[in-house]
């Protein structure tokens, strides 16, 4: 654990780094599927884990042939790393859809255990591949996200500013309805998509929004706090092309995706495990971090787009 604020857990992965399989390069958010490119149509029968049946859906699922598949990650950062494919045979692009939120929502919410994550990278986001799919794991260590004070932003919708970088979360608690709230996030993402705004996707459990809202500069101690889905929507810089790189033993820049965002940062070398700091994980997060104004651009444009 690296001393500081934001309980930053660090971990020394030198296989994932040096034996992960290359990432392909994106120059858009919305770049189409690609049959030619490696996809999880493609993976043995072996790295299947298992199938998610949800009983919603079974009727259109089994008319289509397709499945919502969970799979082992040959590149994991924790024991137990696996990827979530929703409509693997549909073969779509890795553009979030209001079916795959609901999917990632219904499959945190089997899980009862703190440190469950789902976490989501868009295309331009260190997304290495373009079929879509979630990151599934288990973190040992809480994340300073689980009780971060928020800001209102609108109905349902709030901002974190207390952190390394600044974002949106949803929450889904006990009267929420799981399906309108997937809309909404959807409704978010797809305004990311059609911006082309780089983004990541993050869900964990943590306290209620509505208990730690700050309003006027004062926390509200009217909701009981009690253990929600946190959904985080953090829109970035993009990382395009040549950018990409995989491995980062000898560059100044680092990758700055969904589990470094809940805080899980995992390094190469034994040299940058002994020096990482939380002034440097706050450095490699500013330069991952859209200015204040074209955040803020953002935010008025979904709170427009929920209240319609």
């Amino acid at each position: 654990m690296a001393p500081g604020k934001f309980f930053l857990y660090i971990q020394l992965n030198e296989l994932r780094f040096t034996q992960r399989r290359k990432p392909d390069p994106m120059n858009s958010v919305s770049q189409p599927f690609n049959p030619e490119k490696f996809n999880f149509t493609k993976v043995q029968s072996k790295e299947v884990l298992f199938e998610l049946c949800p009983t919603h859906n079974t009727a259109a699922v089994s008319a289509n042939d397709d499945h919502h598949l969970m799979i082992i990650n040959v590149s994991p950062m924790e024991y137990g790393h696996s990827l979530l494919v929703p409509s693997v045979n549909s073969c779509l692009p890795q553009v979030l859809t209001e079916e795959a939120i609901l999917l990632g929502l219904e499959t945190s919410m089997l899980s009862s255990h703190r440190g469950f994550r789902l976490g989501f990278n868009s295309l331009c986001a260190y997304c290495s591949v373009n079929h879509l799919h979630f990151h599934v794991w288990y973190n040992k260590h809480p994340s300073y996200l689980e009780t971060v004070d928020v800001f209102p932003v609108c109905e349902d919708l709030f901002e974190v500013r207390d952190y390394a970088t600044t974002m949106f979360v949803f929450e889904l608690g006990p009267h929420t309805n799981p399906s309108l709230l997937a809309r909404k996030i959807n409704q978010v993402s797809s305004y990311f998509i059609q911006n082309e705004v780089a983004h990541t996707c993050l869900i964990m459990r943590g306290e209620a929004c509505t208990s730690k809202a700050l309003i006027n500069g004062y926390v509200n101690k009217e909701s009981k706090q009690q253990s929600v889905l946190r959904v985080f929507l953090w829109p970035r810089n993009a990382v395009t092309g040549s950018e990409v790189k995989s491995s980062y033993a000898e560059s100044d820049e680092r990758p700055m995706a969904v589990c470094e965002l809940g805080g899980f940062v995992a390094v190469e070398t034994r040299e940058t495990f002994n020096s990482f700091s939380e002034e440097k994980f706050c450095e490699y997060m500013k330069r991952a971090t859209l200015r204040g104004e074209e955040f803020a651009k953002h935010r008025e444009a979904i709170r427009e787009l929920l209240r319609n």
